[in-house]
């Protein structure tokens, strides 16, 4: 499942699921066996992007429940979702880190996944969070 990073994708998620929902109205009137599988694909497409819509439409209210992290690498694929819960827009981010709003769009699209450790860190103190590392041998 993909995920909303941003007011301008919700839009365009809101502008999908209206297009797949006008084709699925149009199907409706075509009986042909073959319609049936396009139907279901479209039902498909429309429940996936209403749940990502769900997902970001809770975490800008703030709900988000962060799971105890074992590893450092577990911890990139949750920072979109905890900037956008803490209020912090992409650009924003990119304002209080001093780079531009596509290298925070980058950082995204990989998940975090090629952003080095210290960098992470600084992320993490741009939108608020305190993280907790322990080592154990």
């Amino acid at each position: 499942m993909n995920m909303i990073k941003s007011d301008a994708q919700r839009d365009r998620t809101i502008v999908q699921i209206e297009g797949f929902r006008q084709a699925l109205s149009k199907m409706r009137q075509t009986p042909a066996k073959r319609s049936a599988a396009v139907r279901g694909s479209y039902e498909s497409m429309i429940r996936q992007l209403e749940d990502e819509l769900r997902e970001y439409d809770q975490l800008k209210s703030g709900q988000l429940t962060l799971p105890d992290v074992e590893r450092l690498d577990q911890i990139a694929p949750f920072i979109a979702k905890i900037r956008i819960a803490r209020g912090v827009s992409q650009t924003e981010l990119a304002r209080r880190l001093g780079v531009s709003k596509q290298v925070i769009s980058r950082y995204e699209e990989s998940e975090y996944q090629t952003v080095a450790i210290a960098r992470l860190q600084e992320i993490l103190d741009a939108i608020g969070i305190k993280a907790l590392v322990s080592l154990r041998a």
